[in-house]
């Protein structure tokens, strides 16, 4: 283990508390890489009183479909699909959420239509499935 001067952590101190957490994981991540089959999430994480996971798989008609950005409308907050096609984020609670679903990284895993899906608060318990269609 490294040992710091006071004068070391002092400094360090005043940086990390200038960072707010989302761009500590950032450059935690950016400097560590990050597991492949975890899904991304950028934006506000869990840490309000009455937030809800909205999770689910986003898949074409062949099989699931990684790397697809989610997000919810009218929030700042952004996930991407793993490897199975998975998502999660964690949301304010409120009765209704349209989801959007846009493919942003090309043709690397396909091509795909951009979608939506209204999901009602009674119906997150249970997993969100989302067709997308091929891009022509």
């Amino acid at each position: 283990m490294v040992k710091l001067s006071e004068r070391s952590r002092k400094v360090l101190r005043k940086i990390y508390q200038g960072l707010g957490a989302a761009t500590i994981s950032l450059l935690f991540h950016a400097c560590y890489g990050m597991p492949i089959d975890s899904p991304v999430m950028y934006g506000p994480g869990p840490d309000k009183g009455d937030d809800v996971s909205l999770h689910g798989i986003v898949h074409s008609v062949k099989a699931p479909i990684p790397g697809i950005q989610v997000s919810v409308r009218d929030l700042n907050q952004i996930v991407f699909t793993d490897n199975g096609g998975a998502f999660t984020i964690i949301a304010p609670k409120q009765d209704l959420y349209l989801l959007q679903f846009e493919d942003v990284d090309g043709p690397k895993n396909g091509s795909y239509k951009n979608g939506e899906k209204m999901v009602y608060l009674g119906d997150i318990a249970t997993p969100i499935y989302v067709q997308l269609d091929e891009a022509n």
